[in-house]
């Protein structure tokens, strides 16, 4: 085994040794000297003892360096941890309420409930004192989502610091504390104060991917634009609840988080495009540069740092004729984190990373000859090669991860995905495309949005058919398995008897060197299939959104919210309501307006409950109305402000809408606010002889008493409408049809969202008919 190996295996060792004895500091420091000492003294020690000149033949370093790397890991954990006193912000904690001072010190993470600052405190003002004293330390602010603000910005905070909290589920504790937090606000009173903190370039590199997530959210709709936001710049926040549930489900959501794999596309990338431009060794540096660059544009998390680490030094390794794919280069780039942050091997995304790659180095290159023989052995010798590379690529590469990431996965998590099997083969072919060609897109939008519109047309398909499958494989019954709390016992144990087999085995472990590209080289006319294939879609994705002369009336199942989708006969595009999850809202509407609708002809909010606005403002944000329409009396909340700030950016002008006004929405299609008491609206839609009425929590008593009148027409209600009156109080308007945007059952010409899905009521201005998503 390479001494490389050798001391990175012992630093981790140490570590683990010391978070588990828990000893002074300056013992482990005393013990690295006495093995320093061993090491100078090992060759008067060998001649003397036999024994140890026997176990120094067998080792390829000292025993003494080793002893000493061991030590100086179990060092470093211990040094690590932290020790309050009064100049340490932490000692503050749970002591009632304070003044902080300090500076932004990361990336605000905007989600879609809230929005949390890393601050890095210099100052503390007790309550009830005038003394402000230095302190140092990190807090985590928890602020209500919105807000402008900036890297680097300074802020004075008044709340109350507390411990962060942990359960016996999870330890947000122990999770900020890898982070180097240890105090955490909620809800504090945060003002802006003036004056710049921080790094120059960090604020140029945030600012950059500022502007990327909003070119993004231009070029593609939602979920789309979410997935690619995940895995071109490292931000999740924007992916609906349920399909980061769906990527969990399926074994995928590495494909969303910046891993190993995005990093060998990318690291490539750098190296052919410097290639061309530079010596070999240059382009190599420049590639790891780039490389570099990109790992702090988005976010460098222990995960991303990982996997730039691996892909630099495979990037060396090809200049000096290396392979970097073995156990060695892992090692060493685990205990140079480790170094850094002793927290890190107690990180889930880097235990999982660390354990995938593991996987792929012991038993991807056994499996890939594995079933080169079985091929050839059955089919010509260029058959069995052409059959052998997609299938190890697509599956038994995957195979090998997940066989060494199943036992923290139990341990962290508790369950176990049986289709990502079957979904990682579909969906990874595609994801090498999905990159570049996404990547390309995101530069040239950057630079000019025409030109990334149209290389995005290009990605579209392809991102779409990944959520799609993902969504798919997740509905099909048995695809997951809950085991409960598993606990790092039955992980240990699996993890010995994995490693037990292969010893016995005897696999042969070989540096395989660089990591295979996902796509090989394919025929011509598959090439030309597949751009036809994508021509297609994207032709079909324009068509079926044309107008066709009818109104569409798209009711999403949303079980958080009130929300309608118009497309008018002439192809208008109106949102009516809105939902509390921003994701969801976002995801909803960017499915149904598609790739080359990318803003929305007008919004109307009959309702100003502040629950069902949450999530408005992010989701116009990102799919911005050219006009909105307030058919209630807008409301003064922290809410409406957001929405007024995203209006303003958004450039979207606002109205008032009375009791009694009209409000022509195409040829033939008009809107009436039927009643309206400040709170909530009654809208009534009329297309010709077809009507849809919207009651919004008016009872069917005001209705009758309407003009113009409501019997017949089609109603749609919501959970706030069936509260007070149930379904059966709502025949005494004499309605065609009952559409339930809720979760109570179907009944006679009653139809639920909960039972259907999504729902579309369809009329040409006479007839009316219904689409559902399940029969």
């Amino acid at each position: 085994m390479p001494p490389l190996l050798w001391l990175s295996a012992a630093f981790l060792a140490g570590v683990g040794l010391s978070a588990a004895l828990h000893l002074s500091p300056l013992f482990w420091l005393a013990g690295t000297g006495t093995a320093v000492l061993l090491a100078l003294l090992e060759d008067r020690i060998s001649r003397r003892w036999r024994g140890w000149a026997a176990l120094r033949r067998f080792l390829p370093l000292p025993v003494g360096v080793i002893l000493a790397a061991l030590l100086l890991g179990a060092w470093r954990w211990q040094a690590a941890q932290p020790l309050f006193t009064p100049r340490h912000l932490a000692f503050y904690n749970d002591n009632g309420k304070a003044e902080l001072l300090g500076w932004i010190s990361a990336d605000p993470d905007r989600r879609e409930n809230a929005t949390l600052l890393t601050m890095q405190v210099n100052a503390i003002r007790l309550a009830g004192t005038n003394h402000t004293r230095a302190v140092q330390g990190a807090a985590l602010l928890r602020l209500p989502p919105g807000g402008e603000w900036d890297y680097g910005q300074r802020v004075r905070v008044w709340g109350s610091p507390q411990t962060p909290p942990e359960d016996e589920t999870f330890s947000y504790r122990a999770y900020l504390a890898r982070r180097g937090i240890y105090t955490y606000l909620m809800y504090p009173a945060a003002t802006p104060q003036s004056g710049q903190a921080g790094s120059s370039l960090l604020k140029a590199v945030y600012s950059l991917r500022s502007l990327a997530y909003q070119t993004l959210n231009r070029l593609y709709p939602q979920p789309e634009a979410a997935l690619l936001s995940g895995i071109l710049l490292g931000l999740e926040r924007d992916l609906p609840a349920g399909l980061a549930r769906a990527f969990q489900d399926t074994g995928t959501a590495h494909i969303i988080a910046i891993s190993g794999f995005n990093m060998s596309v990318l690291s490539g990338l750098f190296l052919a495009l410097f290639g061309r431009l530079l010596p070999r060794g240059w382009a190599a540096v420049c590639a790891a540069l780039a490389v570099t660059f990109y790992t702090l544009l988005v976010g460098a998390n222990p995960a991303v740092v990982r996997a730039a680490l691996m892909s630099s030094l495979a990037l060396f390794g090809r200049l000096i004729g290396r392979s970097s794919a073995g156990l060695t280069p892992l090692a060493f780039s685990a205990a140079l984190m480790t170094a850094f942050n002793p927290w890190l091997p107690w990180d889930a995304s880097f235990q999982l990373s660390f354990t995938a790659t593991l996987g792929l180095i012991l038993y991807a290159e056994p499996l890939q000859r594995g079933f080169e023989g079985w091929t050839a052995a059955r089919f010509s010798p260029r058959l069995a090669r052409q059959i052998a590379r997609p299938v190890s690529e697509y599956f038994l590469f995957t195979l090998a991860a997940q066989v060494t990431t199943l036992p923290v996965v139990l341990a962290q998590f508790g369950r176990l995905s049986l289709s990502a099997l079957a979904a990682n083969p579909l969906i990874l072919p595609v994801q090498p495309l999905v990159m570049q060609l996404s990547g390309l897109a995101l530069i040239a939008g950057m630079l000019w949005l025409p030109a990334g519109q149209l290389l995005g047309w290009l990605t579209y398909p392809l991102t779409a058919y990944t959520i799609r499958m993902v969504e798919w494989l997740a509905g099909l019954p048995g695809g997951v398995l809950d085991f409960g709390a598993a606990g790092w016992g039955l992980a240990g144990g699996l993890y010995a008897l994995l490693f037990g087999l292969t010893a016995v085995a005897h696999f042969q472990r070989r540096n395989s060197g660089r990591l295979a590209g996902v796509l090989r080289q394919v025929m011509k006319p598959s090439l030309v299939l597949g751009g036809l294939a994508l021509l297609t879609v994207l032709v079909w994705q324009a068509a079926l959104r044309r107008p066709d002369g009818n109104l569409h009336v798209i009711l999403p199942h949303l079980p958080d919210g009130q929300a309608v989708l118009l497309r008018t006969p002439g192809g208008r595009q109106i949102l009516l309501g809105s939902a509390a999850r921003a994701n969801t809202l976002a995801g909803t509407l960017g499915g149904e307006t598609g790739l080359f609708q990318r803003r929305l002809d007008a919004a109307v909010l009959p309702f100003r409950r502040a629950s069902l606005l949450e999530g408005l403002p992010a989701a116009l944000e990102r799919l911005p109305a050219s006009s909105l329409y307030w058919a209630v009396e807008p409301p003064v909340s922290r809410t409406a402000a957001r929405l007024n700030q995203t209006l303003t950016l958004t450039d979207t002008p606002q109205q008032r809408l009375a009791a009694g006004d009209r409000l022509q929405l195409d040829e033939g299609l008009v809107l009436t606010v039927l009643q309206s008491d400040g709170e909530k609206a009654a809208l009534l839609i009329e297309y010709r002889d077809a009507r849809l009425l919207m009651p919004n929590g008016f009872s069917p008593a005001a209705l009758r008493a309407a003009s113009p009148p409501v019997n017949g027409a089609t109603l749609l209600l919501s959970s706030a409408d069936l509260k007070e009156t149930p379904p059966e109080a709502w025949r005494s308007l004499t309605p065609v049809l009952i559409l339930l945007q809720s979760g109570q059952d179907e009944a006679e010409r009653v139809i639920s969202t909960a039972r259907r899905g999504r729902v579309e009521w369809i009329s040409d201005g006479h007839a009316v008919w219904l689409r559902g998503e399940r029969p």
